[in-house]
Formats: C-alpha cells, structure tokens, sequence
C-alpha cells in the first residue's frame, strides 16, 4: 500500500507540475499574442499620421503665390489651412481625438472650403502654422524668389485603440513668389517634383522631423 500511495501521490506531483507548465505557456501566448496586436495598432496608428502629413504637404505645394501675402514676414495673409505663429495652441499631442476633429483636417479634406473628406477613415487628421517667413535679400540668395516660409505640421493617426494614437510634427520648406508650377490638389504626381524646380541651395521640403507621441 504504501508503494502504491507513493506512486500516485508522485504521478499527482507530476500531473500537478505539467499543469503548472501549460498554464504558464498558454499566458505567455497570450500575453505575445496582445504585444503584437499592440505593436501592429501601432505601426497603424503611424502609417495613418504619415498619412495625413503627406497630404498637409501636398495642400502646401499646391497654393498659388497669390495666395500669400508678398514680401510680408508678419501677420500676414496667409493661404486658407495655415495658422499664423502662435495661433494653435501648445502640446497638441495630448489633445484628444474630438478636439482635432473639430478643429483639423482629413486627408483628401479642402482646407479653402472647409470641406472634409467624405471618407471617415482613417482616423487621422492634420494641423498647420507659418512659423517663420525668410525674405531672400536676408538670406544673401540672389533670385528673383521672394522668399521662403517654414511651415511647422502637426499630424494624428489612430490604431484601432484610441490609445494607440501618433502625433508626429514637421518642419518643412516652401519657396514663395517665383515662377514656379504648383502641385495639383488632390495630388497627382509624387510631392517630390515640387522642390526639384529648385536648386539645392534654395531650401524646399522637410527639414526637421519627430514623433512627439
């Protein structure tokens, strides 16, 4: 009896013990499984912010010279969709998702007659501000280019949790008063063929990126 009682209090150890190891394996499936669904939503999440950048560069692109005020570096007239310096308010990357509803725009959306874009997704949205306006007599270009204005982008795409959100911001370049050829908008050609009208020296395009959330 007693041999028979230790072998199966032993096989109860052993039984006990694979359990153990079973419950521990499938927790650590599915604690993988909820790592990778979050880092896909937030792979999303970005995808959706480059998004909505991409499209807040091709409305830059696209407006006219007339458009912006000539040899004008403060409170100027600006193209509709462009805040002046110190218009939108600060750490916009805490702003929740109504907020930029409210107040940003779709990609495909029309800034000059507030149209938005009548696809609901993505969600993702973009923000605009002149933040600086160089004249090029300041900058020692000899051209008949007016000026450059630097233009800060804030961009927000969402995953398919809210927490998931992005907000990345971008300073980019645009030269002004030239003749040059604007972009069509929506875009129908890559963003590229903007700036390369320019020469190098005259600055065009990103200059500064960051993920800010």
């Amino acid at each position: 009896m007693n041999c028979k009682g230790i072998a199966l209090v032993t096989g109860l150890l052993i039984l006990a013990a694979v359990s153990l190891i079973a419950i521990t394996a499938a927790g650590s499936m599915t604690m993988q499984r909820k790592q990778a669904a979050n880092y896909r939503d937030k792979a999303l999440a970005m995808a959706n912010a480059e998004l909505a950048e991409s499209w807040a560069k091709a409305w830059l692109f696209s407006r006219a010279d007339v458009e912006r005020q000539s040899l004008c570096s403060q409170n100027c007239v600006l193209p509709m969709g462009i805040h002046r310096p110190g218009q939108l308010p600060g750490s916009l990357e805490n702003r929740a998702l109504p907020w930029w509803s409210e107040r940003a725009m779709k990609p495909g959306g029309d800034p000059s007659s507030g149209e938005q874009s009548s696809n609901s997704e993505p969600d993702s949205f973009w923000l605009m501000e002149e933040i600086h306006f160089h004249e090029t007599a300041d900058i020692g270009i000899d051209s008949n280019l007016a000026g450059i204005g630097f233009y800060r982008i804030y961009s927000l795409g969402t995953g398919r949790q809210p927490r998931s959100a992005v907000v990345t911001e971008s300073i980019v370049a645009r030269p002004w008063h030239v003749d040059l050829k604007p972009l069509s908008y929506p875009p129908s050609e890559p963003l590229d063929n903007f700036c390369r009208q320019f020469p190098p020296e005259i600055g065009c395009g990103t200059v500064a990126w960051r993920q800010l959330r």
